[in-house]
C-alpha cells in the first residue's frame, strides 16, 4: 500500500510490533503499544478487517509549526509511514485541500491509494486545530492500474497546544482498505502507522524548522497571523 496526507493509510513493511500488556479504555479503545513518549491504540469495530487506530505525543514545536509541515503536501512522503506519493489536487480555499495519495504495500499485497479532502477548523477556547480529513469520489485523479482504490479513509491530527513551543498532536485513522489483507499485516499496519508517523513528523518538524516563514507568518498570531487567540492570552515575554 502507499499513500500520504494531510493523511494516509499506510501499510507496514514488517511487523515491528514489541509486546506490551494491553489497557482497554473508555469506549473500547485498547492500549497497543507505548513508545518514546508516544502511545498507540485501536479500537475493534464489528464487520471491519482493520480496526480503528490512533496514536498520541508531543511535539518540541508550536501548532503552527507543526500545521506548516503538515501543509507541505510533496514532502509528506518524507515522513508519513510508508507513504509512496503525496499530490496536492486542488486547494479550495485557504484551510481546505483535495489530495492524492497513495501507499506502499510489501509483495505480493497491492499498493493502495485514495482521493482525500481535508479541512482545518480552530477551537479558539480549547487551543486546537482539527484537521480533518475523509476520502472523496474526485474526478481530479482517475484509478491506478494494479493499485486498489480505498473504498473509505477518514479520520484527524489534532494539534493541541500545551504552551507556545509544545503540541500535543492527535493522528487518527478509521480505512476500509479494500480486499482482504493478510491478519500480519493488519497488526502491523495498526501498530507503525501511527508510531512511525509521529515520530517522523517530530524529525520532520525539526528539519524544516525556519523553512515555512510565509506560511507562520499568515497564521501565527504571534507574527500578526490570522489565527485566533483565546480571551486574556497573552504572549511570553
Amino acid at each position: 500500500m502507499r499513500t500520504s496526507h494531510l493523511v494516509a493509510l499506510p501499510a507496514a513493511l514488517a511487523i515491528l510490533c514489541v509486546a506490551f500488556p494491553t489497557l482497554v479504555h473508555a469506549g473500547g479503545w485498547e492500549v497497543i503499544k507505548k513508545d518514546e513518549g508516544i502511545t498507540v491504540s485501536k479500537k475493534e469495530v464489528d464487520g471491519k478487517d482493520l480496526p480503528i487506530f490512533r496514536g498520541t505525543g508531543v511535539v518540541d514545536a508550536s501548532l503552527y509549526e507543526i500545521l506548516a509541515v503538515l501543509n507541505d503536501t510533496p514532502r509528506n512522503t518524507d515522513w508519513m509511514h510508508n507513504c509512496h506519493t503525496a499530490t496536492l489536487l486542488k486547494q479550495v480555499d485557504e484551510v481546505t485541500r483535495v489530495i492524492y495519495n497513495r501507499t506502499d504495500a510489501p509483495w505480493p499485497v497491492s499498493d493502495r491509494d485514495v482521493v482525500l479532502r481535508s479541512k482545518a477548523t480552530w477551537n479558539v477556547e480549547k487551543r486546537t486545530v482539527m484537521v480533518r480529513f475523509k476520502s472523496i469520489q474526485s474526478p481530479l485523479m482517475g484509478e491506478v492500474a494494479d493499485v486498489v482504490r480505498m473504498p473509505q479513509l477518514e479520520g484527524f491530527y489534532k494539534l493541541t497546544a500545551l504552551d507556545w513551543d509544545k503540541t500535543r498532536v492527535t493522528y487518527q485513522v478509521d480505512a476500509d482498505p479494500g480486499g482482504s489483507l493478510p491478519d500480519w499485516l493488519v497488526s502491523a499496519v495498526q501498530t507503525d502507522i501511527p508510531l512511525h508517523t509521529l515520530k517522523k513528523l517530530r524529525a520532520q518538524v525539526k528539519k524544516m524548522r525556519g523553512k515555512y516563514p510565509e506560511f507562520i507568518k499568515l497564521w501565527d498570531p504571534r507574527q500578526g497571523g490570522k489565527a485566533p487567540l483565546p480571551d486574556g492570552v497573552e504572549f511570553p515575554k
